[in-house]
């Protein structure tokens, strides 16, 4: 019942905006101008450029512009404007998963893919980026295996970066922040600069980029009053190179580096007898993360008489260290120390594309190679526990890949599209006592197909079914022998039916999307004994499970200087069969547990937003953002349960061609909600979600 009254209430939502569009005095503008309002934007979601409206899959698209006007400043934010897609972020994790697919706790890859300038980012510890002199961010969902391979069993993120024109141009932004019932008062900062042109006109152009951003944070800790328990470092750059020597030739080089350097002290008991208050904690170790990353991305584009070609080569250099609380307390007697932690990860990647050229030709067609390799090393250091663990993880990985689409009549689309992606992974561990080594390979034959068909020039309708896996790996943490040291690939079917409409002249969109997605070989906790003849936590391909939902999104311009976006989507996730083998309750003896029927943790049953702006042609303007996320259960057994919440987002100020002064807040109403939760025990630990933060930003335009 619960889950029908809040696809009534999105649908009334969706409605009362619907509403607003028709009742509301139409813009006087000519015909031509009005289509460009809405509708006309290019992704390269499909690796070839499109207008979003040709895709036959549920997409959402947040433009550079549109990013700057809701204020978002990371992945994270990100996530919370789009339907069906979540980050569950704890300390240094960033776990996104997209339609209830998610990836077992310790996992270092998430089961989203997420790509800056066709380049992946592997590890999910580096996916809440800070998003700065951005393009555009393309959010897919639901597995796109046959153009992107593994791990992107439940999605892609491609973010886009803005690349340097003839058209000069130079910002420098300042601003200041301030949690207001934080016990810290010092203010925040943040710093940016950008500026791009062309260097030699008609040939070179050059980009550069840069930010800084630092605050107090909120949390507290009371074991030795340090009020910069969360506190906030990054600061990062990028620059642009792009060379076109002929009409039909391009060369860009992009670099960027960033480092982030936070207080990650944030965990608290919410029950139990270690219980403190909202942003509050009480440990004996100040936790940290430092992150250090680098990457260079070669990208050449050359475009033949008879077919385009792109070559795209990159390297990605990630550093983690961090440092944590392992028992999150200052009592001595329960203390299992502290551990600190090391990921190092040195990728490589080279693709090549061929293309059909645009045009109206009904046959389109679209062929790749791809390869790359992955080393990481992951260092964990527990004196307490006696753990001085090393773990090595090489990957070699190459596909072909190709996706052909063939229009009849004009109006009926269909697409079929394949990957062969062959990987051989090599680990090994080392710790006290302790030497271990495996290798595996990984064969996978990765389809898609789809069928779409123009109702109208502005309406279409289509169906897909696509196939996606998320790779095996190593048990760095807790294996104790070969046993329980290797886990293989998790699989997903999905199938997916939707709608994309255009409605009064194209100044309202209304999309929507149906799903149902089989998990196979799904990767969970489980223990065992094994050789070592103790009983070992091994992650195990031993569940089955399926996620299905909608999701529904609009975008409209009722009238001249309004906007309204709104997006609303349901996910039920639950395991269709998993015994899982675990202590008991006073860790006697092995049990088993049947979670079949139990829904997936950290999977909210909704997620949604509202958006309104107004900009008056004097300049002034106001916008609000709502962002709601429905509840979620936060242990397998499905006894604890995090209520939903809402967040309201405020803007309010002045812009021109030449400057912008902004007074903003975020979560302007002080909701309380628990950003992660566990089961601990019996007991709650929770990070808290961020509190009432408000600012004001000044920019200058040149």
């Amino acid at each position: 019942m619960k889950k029908i009254v809040m696809i009534i209430m999105g649908l009334a939502v969706m409605s009362l905006a619907g509403a607003a569009v028709c009742l509301a005095e139409p813009a006087k503008r000519d015909q031509a101008k009005a289509k460009k309002l809405l509708g006309d934007v290019t992704v390269t979601a499909g690796k070839v450029e499109s207008n979003i409206g040709e895709l036959p899959q549920s997409i959402t698209v947040l433009t550079g512009k549109e990013i700057e006007q809701a204020d978002i400043r990371n992945m994270r934010e990100l996530t919370q404007f789009t339907p069906n897609v979540y980050m569950a972020k704890s300390t240094s994790e960033n776990m996104i998963n997209i339609r209830g697919i998610t990836a077992f706790d310790t996992s270092i890859y998430s089961p989203t893919a997420v790509y800056v300038d066709d380049l992946l980012v592997p590890l999910h510890y580096a996916h809440n980026l800070d998003l700065v002199d951005v393009e555009r961010v393309e959010v897919l969902r639901g597995p796109q295996g046959s153009l992107y391979g593994g791990n992107s069993l439940a999605g892609v993120i491609n973010v886009i970066t803005r690349k340097p024109d003839e058209q000069a141009r130079a910002h420098v932004s300042g601003g200041l922040n301030l949690y207001p019932d934080s016990d810290s008062q010092n203010p925040g900062y943040s710093l940016s600069a950008g500026a791009s042109g062309p260097v030699v006109k008609d040939r070179l152009y050059l980009g550069v980029s840069g930010q800084i951003d630092i605050n107090d944070g909120f949390v507290e800790n009371l074991y030795n009053d340090n009020d910069k328990a969360g506190s906030v470092d990054h600061k990062n750059a990028r620059a642009t190179l792009r060379w076109t020597p002929k009409k039909n030739l391009e060369v860009m080089l992009t670099g960027d580096v960033y480092k982030n350097d936070d207080g990650i002290g944030v965990y608290r008991f919410a029950t139990g007898p270690y219980r403190t208050e909202r942003h509050k904690v009480r440990m004996n170790t100040d936790n940290f993360q430092v992150e250090e990353a680098n990457s260079q991305i070669l990208r050449v584009s050359y475009a033949a008489n008879a077919f385009d070609f792109v070559s795209i080569t990159g390297r990605r250099d990630y550093k983690n260290n961090n440092l944590q609380d392992y028992d999150n307390t200052a009592d001595p007697y329960y203390d299992w120390g502290s551990t600190m932690a090391d990921y190092d990860d040195t990728f490589y990647s080279q693709e090549f594309r061929l293309s059909s050229k645009a045009g109206n030709s009904p046959f389109k067609w679209l062929l790749g190679l791809y390869g790359m390799t992955e080393d990481s090393e992951i260092s964990q250091i527990n004196q307490d526990i006696q753990q001085n663990a090393v773990t090595t993880i090489d990957k070699t990985n190459y596909a072909l890949f190709g996706e052909s689409t063939y229009t009849f009549g004009g109006r009926l689309h269909l697409t079929a599209g394949l990957r062969l992606d062959a990987s051989k992974l090599e680990g090994k561990k080392t710790d006290t006592g302790i030497s271990i080594s495996d290798d595996s390979t990984e064969n996978e034959v990765l389809p898609k197909f789809s069928v779409s068909y123009d109702v109208t020039d502005n309406d279409s309708v289509y169906a897909v079914v696509s196939r996606g896996y998320l790779s095996g790996g190593y048990n760095y943490g807790m294996a104790l022998d070969k046993e329980s040291f290797t886990y293989g690939p998790e699989y997903t079917w999905n199938y997916e039916v939707g709608a994309k409409t255009a409605w009064l002249d194209r100044k309202l969109f209304l999309n929507l999307a149906f799903f149902y997605i089989q998990m196979q070989d799904k990767q969970a906790f489980d223990m065992v004994i094994t050789s070592s003849a103790n009983p070992v936590t091994k992650v195990e391909n031993a569940a089955e499970a399926h996620s299905m939902g909608f999701e529904l999104e609009l975008q409209a311009k009722p009238a001249e200087g309004w906007d309204i976006t709104a997006g609303f989507g349901l996910t039920d996730a639950e395991y269709d069969d998993w015994v899982s083998t675990e202590w008991n309750s006073d860790y006697t003896a092995l049990v088993n547990k049947d979670y079949s029927g139990k829904q997936i943790i950290k999977v909210p049953e909704y997620n949604g937003h509202l958006g309104v702006q107004y900009r008056h042609p004097s300049g002034f303007f106001g916008r609000a953002d709502l962002n709601y996320i429905g509840g979620m259960y936060v242990d397998s057994d499905n006894k604890m349960f995090e209520d939903p919440y809402s967040l309201l987002g405020l803007r309010f100020g002045y812009e021109t061609d030449s400057y912008s002064v902004v007074l903003w807040g975020k979560n302007v109403f002080d909701t309380e909600y628990n950003a992660v939760a566990y089961d601990w025990d019996g007991a709650k630990l929770v990070q808290d979600g961020d509190p009432v933060m408000v600012g004001l930003t000044l920019t200058a335009r040149f």
